[in-house]
């Protein structure tokens, strides 16, 4: 979970041109702890997930499927949620993981 939601985070940043130093700027981080968290050494919280939403302009989308693993999406406010830079872990379910519904967790 900590490689995918580093990887939607840095490929945000490339896609926006925003640099480290200037989304820690943004979100109250140090350059070091984005660097950290976009290598997936490190299990960020949710209110930092918010700081970084806000940071990007973006909403934040975590969805978790059975079968289908987790997706992390930033949509743009004028995407409708449905677009935007998304993430997904391929490898099925997650451990521990049984079948269900979808859940999703919305930080905007």
């Amino acid at each position: 979970m900590e490689r995918i939601l580093g990887r939607a985070v840095r490929e945000r940043r490339g896609k926006t041109g925003m640099t480290q130093a200037r989304l820690a700027e943004l979100s109250g981080m140090t350059q070091a702890a984005i660097s950290r968290l976009e290598r997936g050494k490190c299990m960020p919280t949710f209110p930092l997930l918010e700081r970084i939403s806000r940071a990007f302009e973006a909403t934040l989308l975590v969805t978790v499927e059975p079968g289908r693993g987790v997706t992390v999406t930033f949509a743009d406010p004028d995407d409708g949620l449905r677009q935007g830079s998304e993430t997904r872990i391929r490898n099925g379910l997650l451990p521990g993981q049984r079948n269900g519904g979808a859940v999703a967790a919305r930080a905007s």
